[in-house]
Parts: C-alpha cells; sequence; structure tokens
C-alpha cells in the first residue's frame, strides 16, 4: 500500500483578490472601537494547484447582488449594507486580466453562504462547489424574512447547484501537523493531502476555512468572518456585542475566535486571513502570483 501523503506537503500557488467592499462602524468589528465607518473589503482566495488548476475561495460580491435585492424585502439588505463594486474589482474582470476564464475555474470552496461571500457562484458554470451543509440547512428551512436576517439569498446560487456541491463533511478525515493546535483535525478537501477544510462554527451554523501551504511563504490559513480584523486576534478584541444578534451562536463564536488566537499566538504561525481585514489586504493582496497564458 502506497504510503499516504504528509499534510499540507503540497505548496500551492496563492493570490488574494478585493472583489468590492461594504462599510460598517469599527465598533462593529472590534471591542472598543471608534464609530466611525471603516472599509470591509470582500476578499477571495485565489489558488492553483499542480493538478487540480485554478480553484477559488469564496466570490466575494457581483452583479448578481443587485439582481437578488431589488424587490422587497431582500432590497433591505442592500439599504443597510451598500456595496461599492467598481469595474476594475469585479471578479470576472480580474480573472481575465490574469488570463483565466470563468470555465478554468473547476473547484470553488464556499466558506459560508452570506451574500458577500457567493454572489459570484452563477459565473462560473464548469465549477464544483465544496461547502458545509448545516448553515444551507438551517436558512432553507426559513421564509423570506428569516433568511434575509441570516443573509443569505438563494436566487444568488445557480439553479443546478445541488447536483454541483460537494459537502466537506463527507470527505476524509486529515490529521493536522502539530503546529497548527489547537486545530488538530480537518476535512481532506481535494483527495492529496493539499489542502484542509477546518469548520470554524459561531458566526454561522458552519463555516469552512481552509488551510495549505504556499509555495513562497509558508502556510496559509483562510478564516472567512470567523474574525473580521487581523487586530482583533493580535489584540484579543472580539467584535462588540451589538453583532452577536447577528451569529448563529455567541458560544461557538468565542471559542472559534480564542482557537484562532492561540494558533495566532504561536511561535511559528500559519499567516491568518479574514475575508474582512482591511490590513490583510494591504499586506498580500493583489500580488498577482498567478498568471495564464
Amino acid at each position: 500500500m502506497p504510503a499516504l501523503p504528509q499534510p499540507l506537503a503540497i505548496p500551492l500557488k496563492f493570490d488574494l483578490l478585493k472583489v468590492g467592499h461594504c462599510q460598517h462602524p469599527e465598533c462593529i468589528a472590534l471591542r472598543g472601537g471608534g464609530r466611525r465607518a471603516i472599509d470591509f473589503p470582500a476578499l477571495v482566495g485565489l489558488i492553483e494547484h499542480p493538478r487540480r488548476g485554478i480553484i477559488l475561495y469564496d466570490t466575494g460580491y457581483s452583479r448578481h447582488f443587485h439582481s437578488a435585492t431589488r424587490r422587497f424585502p431582500e432590497c433591505l439588505y442592500r439599504v443597510l449594507t451598500p456595496v461599492t463594486l467598481p469595474p476594475e474589482e469585479e471578479l470576472l474582470n480580474q480573472l481575465a486580466a490574469r488570463g483565466i476564464a470563468p470555465g478554468d475555474i473547476e473547484t470553488i470552496i464556499i466558506s459560508h453562504f452570506h451574500a458577500d461571500h457567493v454572489a459570484g457562484l452563477r459565473d462560473f458554470p464548469n465549477a464544483t462547489f465544496i461547502a458545509t451543509q448545516a448553515e444551507r440547512t438551517f436558512c432553507e428551512k426559513k421564509g423570506r424574512i428569516g433568511r434575509l436576517r441570516r443573509a443569505y439569498l438563494p436566487d444568488l446560487l445557480p439553479p443546478d447547484f445541488d447536483a454541483r456541491v460537494q459537502c466537506a463533511g463527507n470527505m476524509p478525515k486529515l490529521a493536522m501537523p502539530a503546529a497548527w493546535k489547537p486545530f488538530t483535525e480537518g476535512w481532506d478537501l481535494l483527495g492529496d493531502a493539499s489542502m484542509a477544510g477546518i469548520d470554524l462554527p459561531g458566526h454561522t451554523a458552519s463555516q469552512l476555512g481552509v488551510a495549505f501551504r504556499e509555495s513562497q511563504d509558508g502556510l496559509i490559513f483562510l478564516v472567512a468572518d470567523a474574525c473580521w480584523k487581523i487586530e482583533g486576534l493580535a489584540g484579543n478584541r472580539p467584535p462588540s456585542r451589538i453583532a452577536y444578534p447577528l451569529f448563529h451562536s455567541g458560544a461557538d463564536y468565542d471559542a472559534t475566535f480564542a482557537n484562532l488566537r492561540s494558533l495566532h499566538d504561536a511561535p511559528c504561525p500559519p499567516l491568518i486571513v479574514p475575508s474582512h481585514c482591511s490590513s490583510t489586504w494591504r499586506q498580500r493582496g493583489g500580488t498577482r502570483r498567478i498568471f495564464r497564458d
């Protein structure tokens, strides 16, 4: 029997894209913050695997968001959270600038089903989706108001979504290297131990973080909305209690946040990438490491 591959040993190329943004008061994202409005960029992971090709982690905003929020009550989402998406930040345009066509995307990993993470799914007709199940199952049982309160817009999903999605929870378990404690196991998302999916519940009922090794700069951990700003982990500043009614479980959020803080404070931590962090975007965004001829 061939030896099993070492977890996270295969190096992958990685770039970070900003696909629109909205604004919220700083105090929402960071406990003790000010009332001034700050940008919440919608960050998308662009990953190149040597065998599986180009992979997306989320899709950020898209024009489909405006279509899905035209009617009442969904229009309240757009009113309460105005979205800025200039043409040069549209995901399809950024991919085209790198020589990547929509049909080139074979896999999209969905962190969770909030609109700012899935608004572009319809633009990728050939992609297989990988997601967790609990949050969508919970939202599908709600009416339109209940779904809106969970930032879930079913119109953003492709009509054939169910035929194209794979549940991360059904994938083989993967033991994480010791350096990733307190995260001890994940799901083998691609079948070769190159990428681990790790559940990060609290913000939503289930939320899929992704861990992998980057070609140039070591380990990467994409954590979606398990924290909103990297400054929160560095200074032990979780979101304001005002935000907690928006979470599926405040207790689960606090536990996930504490685990991320422990990893962040480790001697050789991975680069932790929250999906709405301006500091991380300034540090690592738009490096253009991934191109196609």
